[in-house]
């Protein structure tokens, strides 16, 4: 008996001794802490955590190729396995706040100039390419990390717990995704959740994965350009306007815009002089026109201006601009020039026993009758001037006068000058000239019309005068003996 078992342990030692020494499990490795969670990750996390286990006393180094990197490199990380060959709790790479959103491939090396890759596993970070969008902006949402071609649902909900968007999204042959939401308008503000959620990481097909990412939206800071100055100069009464393309942050037109608020603002030497509401002419384009009329008794200057101030402009969702105040060019204001029509009754006038009867519209340039003011008309005869006050016909909605010849008008026959001219409290000034023709032909034809008649008679009486006299004679004799024989007994 002690014979076989001497036998069998020699048997053992030798079959022992042909074995190969330091034989070992090949390394594993996983993107994660836990094989039941999936190695997805966002720029928020931190780090991811390496597991994995059949490592050997020696020290080990991790390297990281990035995903659009072409060659991995040392990630500065390095290990020394625990006794029972596993990557220690704790051990990881480090998550950069600015990390490149993808598919990432992580090895395991024993040296820190040369990735030898004794293990490999592949996680993903992905999120929107910025933490803070304002409202309109393109949400683009990125990552990696899912196994090439799978379907997941990406979903979107708001601020109150509703969900705006669910899609379903495919990854690439390198396990990327990407989406774009662009934020409405009227979108509520502050923290949006994004999750993913599907089957197959990019190292397990099986594996089931659910991944919540945030980012931040707030309200939109309108661009504000100014598309057509002002002209370089108005008059009083005029209206000065000024047109305005007001843009979201993607460009898009703003179409609405804040109820009875009136942000445009007229300056005059930084003195505001005036404010009004701005008016969209063009939906399509964002274009807003703003117009304010300028005053008869406005101020005469060089430095008048528009100004939209800084979050002047509200759209109605609370999404204002711009960023600053948008100013415009200087412009000039002048005097009005006061606009005449006159009528007169007539381009002749007879001297004297004539009258030129005038009556005048003074008008504002944006129409409105002048009511207030002094016109006054002046008769040039050529050696003199005769002035005409004109008064204000209410009924007519005009300016009337009378002007008369007399006889010492007879020595200024010819062509006279009618100037009318008007002038407001304010000094805004206008005047109108007409010419009238004045001729004595009406005294000429009286003159040599009683010449006539008196020419006539004495021509009648020179002819026939005798004989009417014997005759008349005659016929009173016969009345006087008519007369006497009546008489008698």
């Amino acid at each position: 008996m002690k014979k076989e078992i001497a036998i069998l342990t020699l048997t053992i030692f030798i079959l022992a001794s042909t074995l190969p020494l330091g034989v070992h499990t090949a390394p594993t490795l996983l993107a994660s802490s836990d094989p039941h969670t999936p190695p997805l990750y966002t720029q928020r996390d931190k780090q991811v955590s390496l597991s994995g286990s059949g490592y050997s006393a020696s020290p080990y180094y991790v390297w990281v190729k990035e995903p659009t990197a072409n060659s991995s490199h040392y990630s500065g990380v390095s290990f020394t396995p625990l006794s029972s060959g596993q990557i220690p709790p704790g051990v990881g790479v480090q998550i950069a706040a600015d990390a490149t959103l993808g598919t990432y491939l992580v090895s395991v090396s024993t040296s820190s100039a040369n990735d030898n890759s004794q293990a490999q596993a592949h996680f993903g970070v992905w999120g929107t390419l910025k933490p803070l969008y304002q409202r309109s902006e393109i949400a683009k949402i990125v990552g990696g990390g899912l196994f090439p071609g799978v379907s997941s649902k990406l979903s979107i909900r708001n601020p109150a717990g509703d969900y705006v968007q669910t899609v379903s999204i495919a990854s690439g042959v390198d396990g990327g995704f990407n989406y774009t939401w662009r934020i409405p308008e009227d979108a509520l503000t502050e923290t949006y959740k994004v999750i993913i959620d599907g089957t197959g990481t990019f190292d397990d097909p099986r594996q089931d994965y659910l991944s919540e990412y945030r980012f931040s939206v707030t309200q939109a800071t309108l661009i504000v350009k100014v598309i057509q100055q002002p002209s370089l100069s108005y008059q009083r009464t005029e209206t000065a306007s000024i047109t305005i393309g007001l843009n979201y942050p993607d460009g898009s037109p703003v179409a609405r815009t804040l109820p009875d608020t009136r942000p445009l603002i007229l300056t005059q030497n930084q003195s505001t002089v005036g404010a009004t509401s701005l008016s969209l002419t063009d939906a399509s384009n964002g274009v807003w026109v703003g117009e304010i009329k300028l005053l008869a008794n406005a101020t005469l200057s060089t430095k008048y201006r528009f100004e939209l101030p800084s979050m002047a402009f509200d759209d109605g969702y609370g999404n204002k601009g711009g960023a600053t105040t948008t100013v415009s060019e200087y412009f000039r204001v002048n005097n009005a020039s006061l606009l005449i029509s006159s009528e007169v009754n007539g381009t002749q006038i007879q001297v004297p026993f004539g009258q030129v009867s005038i009556i005048s519209r003074v008008t504002y340039p944006d129409g409105r009758p002048l009511t207030n003011g002094t016109v006054v008309v002046h008769v040039n005869t050529g050696t003199s001037t005769s002035d005409v006050a004109l008064t204000y016909d209410s009924a007519l909605r005009a300016w009337r006068g009378t002007y008369a010849s007399d006889f010492g008008d007879l020595w200024r026959v010819g062509t006279w000058r009618v100037t009318v001219e008007a002038v407001d409290l304010y000094g805004n000034y206008g005047n109108a000239t007409y010419d009238v023709g004045a001729q004595p032909y009406l005294l000429i034809v009286i003159v040599a019309l009683l010449i006539s008649l008196a020419l006539f008679g004495r021509w009648m009486v020179s002819k026939y005068g005798r004989k009417v006299y014997f005759r008349t004679r005659k016929l009173i004799q016969r009345l006087r003996l008519m007369s006497t024989g009546r008489r008698r007994p």
